[in-house]
């Protein structure tokens, strides 16, 4: 069985002391180009009061209180009046659950950035402090007890950042409030007022990684302010990001610190993800949001050289959330242009007849991450259906990739985590072929494991909806089960909300005693 080797480094922290804020300008400008040209020599969210008080972490948990943050400075930057989330509520989902699946890790192991990708982007949480005041992790010995209907708020699409872009992740900042973030950390490359730090490129010392929230910076921060009588170098030029640490108010910055532009593992690839939550979502009762998965994606699927793929994840659609609202995909196919569709069933399965498929929208790939599609309204008319997304990397450099809960495996063979996939949830499809994506890795990748795809559909009630109102006119009368008679002599075609309508004994199709039940319960009435 071929294993993946862990594509996340993990962001582990010291007892110590630094800590950073954040904060966003609502409303980004249209233009991004013109915008990049606009950007300010300095610039703090503190400032716009889109930071929340500086906290003081308690295990190997700095992912959570920085992913946290910049999730709490995204709401804020939104005009959403919040206050901190609960770190311990993640850190308590993302160990191992009591199937011996999930984040294989106990509350004092290291984290990872992508937790809290899955964390956010599955709705599971973040939950406010006050929501859960006397949350106790110890309460819980696995991560599937810990109570997940308590988030107010879910992530739509997330954005990934890389260092050799630094005006984006300004412009990033500017309107979201916050970047989540890693460096390599050390006192020897601290200041010892402890308000600044700078790793040179030299540095070949001892570090562990540290997590943490850009909210800010300052092109003319002077670079003699990193020098310290241990690491013997000073950047070359003036410039550093203001950091919200997790510490406590350790200094006379209140814990915030200064990192130079120029540090050596700051923003690095070892410590990915780096990113920033762009798209937010009030949860109400009247939205779902359908998954496969709840952890997000841990690995990039790019087996596949084709330039064209299409991938699904097959849903539930038998309650009344059945209007899809938006399509949520993760790839980092930067360029690629993208296809949605909603795909029916045949023989329990996506059809692979093309001409069957209902496109929802079309678009490109513009950066790696979480990408959110508001369609256009669709009811799905079946009680079974694939959300799919194909990808084409025609014009593109690189693969036609989506994103994978793939099962994970460090270099000395410890499990960081395993997938719950099961047949039947997604597929994958090139050169005309539709596959299970778990029959796909046995036979590809010899793998009984697989991975479900990481496809959301973020799902409203459906309006005007009422069970036998098959002509749609607010009433159940012998109208409807006559419009159901047509249907089946095809004289008539019902379709859409009225096709759900039709479905008037439930049983997940339409036929003769539909309507003969709607003429009972009008008989009845």
């Amino acid at each position: 069985m071929k294993k993946r080797i862990v594509m996340y480094t993990s962001a582990i922290m010291l007892a110590g002391a630094l800590v950073c804020s954040s904060a966003s300008i609502a409303g980004a400008a249209e233009n991004p180009a013109q915008e990049q040209t606009q950007l300010p020599k300095s610039y703090s969210s503190v400032d716009k009061g889109y930071v929340t008080e500086i906290k003081s972490q308690k295990n190997n948990d700095c992912w959570a209180y920085a992913s946290m943050a910049a999730f709490e400075s995204a709401l804020l930057s939104a005009g959403f009046e919040v206050g901190s989330m609960s770190t311990d509520h993640l850190n308590t989902w993302a160990t191992t659950r009591s199937n011996e699946k999930g984040w294989i890790r106990k509350l004092t192991d290291n984290g990872y950035g992508s937790c809290a990708l899955g964390y956010l982007l599955s709705w599971q949480g973040g939950v406010m402090q006050s929501d859960i005041p006397n949350f106790n992790p110890l309460d819980y010995q696995f991560g599937d007890e810990v109570p997940t209907n308590l988030a107010k708020y879910g992530a739509t699409s997330a954005k990934f950042l890389s260092k050799e872009k630094p005006d984006e992740i300004k412009n990033e900042i500017m309107n979201h409030g916050g970047v989540y973030t890693s460096y390599a950390h050390t006192s020897l490359c601290m200041s010892s007022n402890f308000q600044s730090y700078f790793m040179p490129e030299s540095f070949d010392g001892t570090y562990q990684g540290h997590a943490i929230e850009l909210v800010g910076w300052d092109d003319n921060y002077d670079a003699s302010n990193f020098s310290t009588s241990r690491n013997g170098s000073v950047p070359q030029n003036n410039g550093a990001w203001l950091v919200k640490n997790s510490w406590g108010k350790n200094n006379a910055l209140d814990g915030y610190f200064w990192i130079s532009y120029e540090d050596k593992y700051l923003l690095h690839t070892r410590y990915n993800p780096s990113f920033v939550i762009t798209g937010i979502e009030e949860i109400t009762d009247s939205k779902k949001l359908l998954q496969n998965e709840i952890y997000g994606a841990t690995y990039e699927f790019n087996y596949v050289s084709n330039n064209n793929v299409t991938y699904f994840n097959r849903f539930d659609f038998t309650d009344e959330f059945f209007t899809v609202d938006k399509v949520i995909f993760k790839t980092e196919a930067i360029g690629a242009g993208y296809k949605l569709y909603y795909v029916p069933d045949k023989n329990g399965e996506p059809t692979s007849d093309k001409a069957n498929w209902k496109e929802l929208s079309t678009g490109t790939v513009d950066y790696k991450g979480y990408i959110c599609d508001d369609i256009s309204d669709f009811d799905v008319p079946d009680k079974s259906g694939s959300i799919a997304v194909e990808l084409d990397s025609t014009a593109a450099d690189g693969f036609s990739s989506l994103g994978v809960d793939e099962w994970l495996v460090t270099s000395n063979n410890n499990y960081v985590f395993i997938n719950e996939t099961e047949k039947g949830q997604s597929y994958i499809s090139y050169d005309g072929k539709i596959q299970d994506v778990m029959d796909w890795y046995k036979e590809n990748n010899t793998d009984d494991l697989g991975g479900n795809f990481v496809i959301k559909a973020v799902t409203t009630k459906a309006e005007d909806f009422l069970l036998g109102d098959v002509n749609l006119d607010g009433t159940v009368n012998i109208s409807d089960a006559t419009a159901i008679q047509k249907h089946l002599a095809n004289i008539h075609t019902v379709s859409g909300k009225a096709l759900r309508a039709a479905d008037f004994n439930g049983d997940g199709k339409v036929d003769i005693s539909d309507a003969t039940s709607i003429q009972r319960s009008i008989n009845k009435g």
